[in-house]
């Protein structure tokens, strides 16, 4: 039977690569693919004959002298077992196998055994582990701080994702188990969180026994920074914790052949355990595999047909404020788009994160021998900032896809152009300001309680914090209106990127747009910049107010960004009432 199945996996693969060879004879997507693959040409490929231990370019000496082997193994397996609280943790749905309809019509009914299905669904699980473990070797091969070939490298990422992929599926199945048993989701997320608690506790008591609290010196340089990471994560019981990790990721990081093999055995019994418990795991999986392969389905036929969401219908939600029948009508797109977002909008769940991270850093800050943590925490707050802003706006670029469904219901509203982009653009725009200022507050809160010095008083990291948070707002803006030019502009193309069955060509296309993104970014910012450079220049040279320069530079800068902003939606409302569904989108 194996025989049977392993030809079916085979020829699925071979029709699968030529579909979307065939895909290639289109224009957009020729010239996206070839996009994508000069990418992993230039960015992978062309650096898999480098050496690998080379010293690091322009880094400090400190860094050249770590042994990172041994410090890498501890932080990685924290990673690891990160990801395995997580499966344990979130999931409260049975234990299914994700197959498909036709594998769930030809070979649930047919005389095949429960482990049959196991063992075939593990063997079609490794041709993603391969895949992934081929592209994250051509990642780590450009990482200068390793030693090691890319055979080993490679071995080690397979090692690591089928270890992973076993103990998620062997995690399903014990869940299920419990829940045969009584034990529902809520009850056992509430036992692994009282678990982790209680564990975390008795960590944090060990190392105030055992470990001076961080200094200065701790985090003078990489070297010293890493050695006291290192000694954290290796003091018990942490460390009796972490150590089948570390015995997980030590293949993937061994300097030779010979390391490498005595590295290797004890993740081989790790991997032919996790591979006894899942197969000795004799949980009934059919039903919820049944269930999951029909929404699959219907996802997948809702999205070739136009319709990207393909959501099933979700239970009725509380309207977040209440609309009148009268008034903007932007305000009414707002509306439909925050009952649409969920809980996610809901201001008591931003309340209780920001006022938990913000008693957090307040806890750190009365003791002096923390600052050195809370600068850390106050460097990671900003660059989460930055990275939400870059990212967030292409991760809404799905929502605007979905507006096509909808695109002959908008155009029968009196209203009219900008105003529903406008409306469309304010949930998003709201969202991730938000989140922005939740990340500016914590990093103006953490680095002045950590008493930086040089001129950096609480009025001034006050005032810089708050400056960036008006630029948030109509940067924001402009980064979310570009989601809706692609689909006014190039519809057919973004529903390309946002549907199944993605190639090299719908990376190509991504590429292309995050590359828009930057230089949107770098021309929306230009002469805000210039503008905003006149009041920062006269305040700070001629009165020495820093202060009240950075808040005066902040708002010309957002007066201009603001101007930009309603030119887009002029620009973009006009294109919105010209739009014809039938004549770009003829299916």
């Amino acid at each position: 039977m194996m025989s049977a199945l392993f030809y079916l996996q085979v020829t699925t693969l071979k029709n699968a690569v030529l579909a979307r060879l065939r895909r290639l004879r289109q224009p957009k997507y020729f010239f996206a693919a070839v996009v994508g693959a000069a990418y992993f040409y230039f960015f992978l490929f062309r650096h898999v004959d480098t050496p690998q231990h080379r010293p690091l370019q322009g880094a400090p000496v400190s860094l050249e002298t770590v042994d990172w082997p041994t410090v890498l193994e501890p932080l990685g397996a924290l990673l690891f077992f990160s990801a395995v609280v997580v499966a344990w943790i979130l999931p409260s749905s049975r234990a299914a196998l994700a197959f498909t309809e036709a594998e769930v019509a030809f070979l649930f009914p047919a005389p095949v055994t429960r482990r049959t299905l196991v063992r075939f669904k593990l063997i079609k699980s490794q041709l993603g582990i391969l895949f992934s473990s081929l592209l994250f070797t051509l990642i780590s091969n450009r990482w200068t701080f390793l030693s090691g070939s890319p055979w080993i490298h490679a071995a080690g990422w397979w090692l690591i994702f089928s270890l992973f992929n076993l103990h998620r599926l062997g995690a399903s199945f014990s869940r299920q188990r419990l829940l045969e048993f009584g034990v529902d989701a809520r009850r056992r997320q509430v036992v692994v969180g009282v678990a982790l608690a209680v564990f975390g506790f008795i960590t944090w008591f060990v190392l105030r026994r055992t470990l001076p609290v961080p200094v200065e010196a701790n985090l003078a340089d990489g070297e010293a920074l890493w050695a006291y990471a290192r000694a954290v994560l290796t003091v018990p019981p942490l460390g009796w914790l972490l150590w089948p990790f570390q015995l997980a990721v030590r293949p993937f990081l061994a300097t030779d052949g010979g390391a490498f093999l005595a590295a290797l055995w004890p993740a081989l019994l790790l991997l032919a355990g996790h591979v006894a418990w899942v197969m000795r795991s004799d949980v009934a999986f059919e039903e919820a595999s049944v269930e999951l392969s029909r929404k699959r389905a219907e996802r997948l036929v809702a999205m070739r047909a136009g319709k990207w969401s393909g959501q099933t219908p979700v239970k009725k939600r509380r309207e977040p404020f209440r609309l009148a029948s009268t008034g903007a009508p932007s305000t009414a797109f707002w509306w439909k788009s925050l009952v649409s977002a969920g809980p996610l909008y809901y201001p008591r769940n931003w309340l209780a994160v920001g006022v938990v991270l913000a008693l957090g850093v307040g806890w750190l800050g009365r003791d002096p021998l923390y600052r050195p943590v809370l600068k850390a925490v106050g460097v990671f707050a900003g660059v989460l900032c930055g990275y939400g802003l870059l990212f967030g706006p292409i991760f809404g670029r799905r929502g605007h896809a979905q507006m096509l469904e909808r695109f002959d219901l908008f155009k029968s509203y009196p209203v009219r152009g900008w105003q529903v982009v406008l409306g469309e653009l304010l949930c998003q725009v709201m969202l991730l300001s938000v989140f922005e200022w939740a990340c500016l507050g914590l990093m103006a809160l953490a680095i002045g309680l950590s008493r930086p010095g040089d001129g950096l008083t609480p009025l001034v990291i006050a005032s810089g914090a708050a400056g960036a948070g008006l630029l948030v707002v109509p940067l924001a803006g402009l980064l979310f209106a570009l989601n809706f030019a692609g689909t006014l502009y190039f519809p057919a193309w973004l529903g390309a990127t946002t549907q199944p069955g993605a190639g090299m060509e719908v990376m190509g296309q991504r590429l292309i747009f995050f590359v828009v993104y930057l230089v949107v970014f770098v021309v929306a910012l230009a002469p805000a910049v210039m503008f905003g450079a006149v009041p920062f220049l006269l305040l700070e040279l001629f009165f020495d107010q820093l202060a009240l320069a950075v808040v005066l530079s902040a708002l010309t800068a957002t007066t201009v960004l603001t101007g930009e902003l309603a030119f887009v939606l002029w620009w973009l409302g006009r294109r919105f009432e010209r739009f014809d569904v039938s004549e770009e989108m003829p299916r």
